[in-house]
């Protein structure tokens, strides 16, 4: 069994900008006099960041184990997905310009079956033996992959129709 977890260096940038947004939106309702509108406004502000400041907190906690059977997801709550359960395999890319993967951005993968839904995000340590692991798995189940998902397997070095070579 290997355990992965997403590293301090990939959510630090996530708590800065969670702590920025906390910051200045109580601020603003700290120092300038209430009305509605400056609370629904910088209200809606620290709401906002503070889930986004939560949502990191849950992903420093989250530890990812992977063995040959199923893939497990440990934080606030465990799900568990066995592999001969996966019936959805989704690779998407979200990145900062359209046709331009170095420019910045993320992949996101999402595995779906058994009642259970997991997500993980391309900064999780270990994400593409993940990826590698879930794909063998859908190839074993006969799912048919789609061809965004299969194209951004081939764009981290793993065929969605071949025994690739497990990652290191």
């Amino acid at each position: 069994m290997k355990i992965y977890r997403y590293s301090m260096r990939s959510l630090a940038g996530d708590y800065v900008r969670s702590g920025t947004g906390l910051a200045v939106g109580v601020g603003v309702l700290l120092s300038v006099p209430p009305s509605p509108a400056i609370i629904g406004i910088f209200g809606s502000v620290v709401v906002l960041f503070g889930f986004f400041a939560l949502r990191t907190v849950q992903r420093q906690l989250l530890k990812v184990a992977v063995s040959d059977e199923e893939i497990c997801n440990a934080s606030i709550r465990t799900r568990t997905l066995s592999w001969n359960d996966l019936e959805r395999f989704k690779l998407r890319y979200f990145g900062t310009r359209r046709d331009n993967r170095s420019s910045g951005g993320f992949m996101q993968l999402t595995l779906k079956g058994g009642g259970t839904s997991l997500t993980f995000e391309s900064s999780l340590v270990g994400f593409d033996y993940i990826a590698w692991r879930a794909s063998k798995a859908a190839r074993e189940n006969g799912l048919s992959m789609d061809p965004t998902s299969a194209g951004n397997l081939l764009a981290i070095g793993l065929d969605a129709d071949g025994e690739t070579p497990q990652p290191s």
